[in-house]
């Protein structure tokens, strides 16, 4: 009996180092310190078998397998901006979201997306909290310390809205963006906001004479504001933006394959048919 256990201890170690997968290997070890604690107890050393038996199979594979439960996942951050990236009905919808899906599952990861504020952006960016930044980003929205930009995948515009029978008055900017600072040359004092909403609805109160933001976010900006005030508001445009999304820049080799995931969906001409269901 002892030197079956002991024939199954050596296959079992031969097996883990074969797997490819780390979980399965991880719940191989699982199986080889049980039958490591049957072998112990043979031998007549029972109290290192009950200590085997609850630190390799209990504590040890309940470690192994909460270290893992992040492998397999992309974790995407993104702002909700309709048409790219939103939930509606509690479903997740968008341009982006077939974009991510497609992507990962080339890749053979399971795609986790989570909205958080404009401000949380580059403070969750990067180690085990996320590896990529989605939601009408561009280059310019952020700071770019910590991040990589992939390939482009759409063209919008940069804008800015003003009230028409105002001559002055301070410009809003979200916080962060950086590429506002050369293309408004109005001269006016720029005021950061934390989020698109809060910088709206400044607007909308008479508090800023105006507001900068990309197209994308323009469409959906235009909709909070009250009738009368967006009937007397011009909208003039300050240059081009190329959406793309944003990958920590320790992770390589995830904006390679990205980047080659992209190029091939615009060369098959995937792309342009995606994109033409969410912009008209």
């Amino acid at each position: 009996m002892l030197i079956l256990f002991l024939v199954l201890l050596l296959g079992l170690s031969v097996a883990v180092l074969l797997q490819e997968r780390l979980l399965n290997a991880v719940i191989l070890l699982g199986v080889f310190s049980l039958l490591s604690s049957v072998v112990y107890f043979l031998i007549g050393a029972p109290d290192v078998a009950v200590t085997e038996g609850a630190i390799g199979v209990a504590f040890v594979t309940f470690i192994y397998v909460l270290a893992l439960s992040d492998q397999g996942k992309l974790h995407v951050i993104a702002e909700e901006v309709p048409a790219f990236l939103y939930q509606e009905q509690g479903e997740l919808r968008g341009a982006e979201l077939k974009i991510l899906r497609g992507f990962a599952e080339e890749i053979n990861m399971e795609l986790e997306v989570e909205f958080v504020g404009h401000g949380e952006l580059t403070s969750l960016i990067g180690g085990r909290r996320a590896d990529m930044i989605a939601g009408a980003y561009f280059s310019g929205y952020l700071s770019p310390e910590g991040l990589n930009d992939s390939r482009s995948y759409h063209r919008g515009q940069l804008a800015r809205i003003r009230r028409s029978k105002e001559e002055k008055g301070d410009i809003g900017v979200l916080t962060e963006t950086e590429i506002l600072e050369t293309q408004d040359e109005s001269g006016r004092d720029l005021v950061r906001f934390e989020s698109l909403e809060e910088m709206v609805k400044a607007y909308d109160a008479g508090q800023i004479w105006g507001f900068v933001a990309d197209s994308g976010r323009m469409s959906s900006s235009l909709y909070r504001l009250n009738t009368p005030l967006r009937e007397e508001s011009e909208i003039s445009t300050l240059g081009e933006v190329e959406y793309r999304f944003a990958v920590s820049a320790g992770e390589e080799e995830l904006l390679e394959q990205l980047n080659s995931y992209l190029g091939e969906l615009a060369r098959r001409g995937k792309l342009d048919d995606l994109l033409s269901e969410h912009f008209r």
